[in-house]
């Protein structure tokens, strides 16, 4: 192959390609102004209690399997975005205090089940420990009363929801996508959360709200996975934006 004729397959295969990439990830037609009032939504339910950055309070914990249910009280103080101290308690003992810090992540047993141990991890995947396929910093956002909403920058109403209550939100350049489900009062009821192949990682409901000075808590909270592991959490108390000292998250071997 000669000097030209290399040049113009090299500038028609570069063109094809930009062809191609063109075509995959245009954005598909919507209506602007639909689409404005799925991006207005969706920053809606992201933002809430953006303003809560810190809390502590005490509720409810329940794990369910296809084999096992367990149900515990929890006490916890929290700091966004990283930092969390959760006592899960039976019978008003302490069992088991999980801490992170943004660097590592701490497990304490008050009954002697096992040491004291901890490893290195900026954001822990808690499937191990509760069963269902989430990050410690999205149980962190909910004990703050907020919701383990991802970043986008796309937002359009689901086309096989003709009552234009589900938005389909993505970052671009990223399979992973989340659904999120508003009742009548446009408020947040339902939350799918997906990988980039398409698959269900949880999904969440909203069972009720309850509102306080600062705004409307979500306060019954159900998690799922695909597998049907469950967890329920129940805020019972609720102290927003309390001044927590950096003590409260190192653990001495005493607990």
């Amino acid at each position: 192959m000669n000097s030209r004729n290399f040049v113009s397959t090299l500038l028609f295969f570069s063109t094809f390609m930009l062809i191609i990439s063109g075509c995959s990830f245009q954005k598909p037609a919507t209506d602007p102004l639909l689409d404005q009032k799925a991006i207005s939504l969706a920053t809606q339910a992201r933002t809430l209690n953006q303003h809560v950055i810190s809390s502590k309070g005490t509720g409810w914990a329940k794990f369910e399997t296809k084999t096992k249910t367990e149900k515990f009280k929890i006490a916890w103080a929290a700091v966004a975005p990283d930092k969390i101290r959760i006592t899960f308690l039976s019978s008003g003992h302490p069992v088991e205090t999980i801490l992170t810090t943004g660097e590592d992540i701490t497990f304490f047993s008050h009954t002697g089940a096992h040491s004291k141990y901890s490893y290195s991890s900026k954001d822990p995947d808690m499937t191990d420990y509760i069963k269902v396929p989430v990050r410690m910093s999205e149980m962190i956002l909910l004990l703050l009363g907020r919701f383990p909403i991802r970043n986008f920058d796309t937002a359009v109403f689901s086309p096989a929801d003709a009552s234009l209550s589900t938005i389909i939100i993505k970052k671009k350049w990223k399979g992973e996508k989340q659904f999120l489900h508003f009742r009548n009062d446009n408020k947040l009821d339902h939350l799918r959360s997906m990988d980039y192949e398409g698959n269900l990682l949880y999904e969440m409901r909203v069972l009720e709200y309850k509102s306080y000075e600062f705004g409307d808590l979500p306060a019954r909270i159900e998690l799922k996975d695909i597998n049907a592991r469950k967890l329920f959490l129940d805020i019972i108390n609720f102290q927003p934006n309390p001044i927590i000292k950096e003590s409260v998250f190192r653990l001495t071997e005493a607990g």
